[in-house]
C-alpha cells in the first residue's frame, strides 16, 4: 500500500484534463450547448457528469473482467437499471421483508449497498425511494466543480443528415442539425478523501479510484467529447484522518502558468504546470503525481 492508497487517512487531489474541439459537458438548460460562467466566460463541468465518468468507466472495467471480484464493484447510478429494483434485490438477498422495514432491517441494507456497489461505497447516495429502504449513505469521496483557468469561446456547428426517416421523403432527405464545442479549455477539478465512520473504503478501492480519474475520458469517449484528456493528477495524502494542512494550501503549490498573451488559450502549450517544488510541502504531507 502506498500512501495514496491508504484509506485510514486524507486526501486532496487536484485534477487537470483539457478539451479540445469537443463538449466537454452540455448545458440542458441551453440547448445541450457547453456549460459556461456567464459572468466570467470560463467553462464548467458539473461533479455529476464528472462522477458520471468515473461510474461508466467503473463499469467498462467489470464489464471487460479487468476488475474482481465484480460483485464488488457493481454500480447502484446507471442507465437501465432502476434505483428500487437494486434495493429490493438487496433485501432479498438479505432475506427481509419489503414494505415497511424496521431500522434494522434498513441499517442490513446500507452495509450490503456499501459493500457491493463501489459508488456507494466512495460517494454515498439517497437510498430511501422505495419499498426497500437503505436509507442514506455519505460517501468519504467530494468531486468538485470543474472549471476552465480562463474564458472559453464555444462555437456552433451547423450539420447535416442525408439519410431520410419516411420513404416518400428520400429524395429530399437533407435535415439540418447543429453541435456546440468549444476549440480549447484547460480545466481544473479539486477532489478529496476524507475518511468516515465505519469506513469500508479499502486501498484497492482508492487505487481505483485514481486510476479511473487519469483514464475515464479514454474510455467514455463520444461524438460530443472526442478529444478530452486528463493532463494531471496529483494527490496529496496527509498522515492522518484529520488532515495535517488545509487543503486549498496544498492545492495552491501546483503551478498552472499562462504563457501566452492571448485572452482565451488555444493549446496546451499555451500553459506551463509545475508541481510543487521539493521542501515546500508541510511536515506529514506527501505528493504523488498520478498523471
Amino acid at each position: 500500500m502506498t500512501s495514496h492508497t491508504d484509506p485510514t487517512v486524507k486526501h486532496d487531489a487536484l485534477l487537470l484534463f483539457e478539451a479540445v474541439d469537443s463538449n466537454p459537458n452540455g448545458d440542458p438548460d441551453n440547448a445541450g450547448k457547453p456549460r459556461t460562467d456567464l459572468d466570467t466566460g470560463h467553462g464548467l463541468v458539473s461533479d455529476a457528469s464528472l462522477k458520471r465518468k468515473v461510474r461508466d468507466a467503473v463499469q467498462f472495467q467489470v464489464d471487460q473482467g479487468l476488475l474482481t471480484p465484480a460483485d464488488r464493484y457493481q454500480i447502484f447510478i446507471r442507465r437501465g437499471v432502476s434505483l428500487n429494483e437494486q434495493l429490493e434485490a438487496a433485501y432479498e438477498a438479505l432475506g427481509q421483508d419489503k414494505g415497511k422495514p424496521k431500522a434494522a432491517s434498513v441499517a442490513k441494507g446500507a452495509a450490503y449497498m456499501i459493500a457491493n456497489y463501489y459508488d456507494v461505497r466512495m460517494f454515498g447516495a439517497v437510498m430511501s425511494t422505495g419499498h426497500a429502504s437503505a436509507g442514506k449513505v455519505t460517501g468519504p469521496v467530494t468531486v468538485g466543480l470543474a472549471r476552465s483557468l480562463d474564458p472559453v469561446l464555444p462555437i456552433d456547428l451547423g450539420i447535416t443528415r442525408t439519410a431520410s426517416t419516411k420513404e416518400a421523403d428520400k429524395d429530399n432527405a437533407s435535415q439540418m442539425g447543429n453541435k456546440s464545442v468549444i476549440p480549447y479549455g484547460l480545466y481544473v477539478c479539486r477532489i478529496h478523501y476524507q475518511p468516515t465512520k465505519d469506513n469500508q473504503v479499502t486501498p484497492e478501492d482508492l487505487e481505483v479510484l485514481w486510476s479511473t480519474l487519469s483514464t475515464m475520458f479514454e474510455v467514455t469517449r463520444s461524438a460530443a467529447r472526442p478529444d478530452v484528456s486528463v493532463r494531471n493528477l496529483f494527490v496529496f495524502s496527509h498522515s492522518n484522518a484529520l488532515g495535517d494542512a488545509p487543503a486549498r494550501k496544498l492545492l495552491d503549490t501546483v503551478s498552472v502558468t499562462k504563457v501566452t498573451d492571448a485572452e482565451v488559450p488555444t493549446s496546451s502549450s499555451d500553459y506551463v504546470i509545475e508541481p510543487p517544488a521539493d521542501g515546500a510541502l508541510p511536515k506529514g504531507i506527501s505528493l504523488v503525481t498520478v498523471v
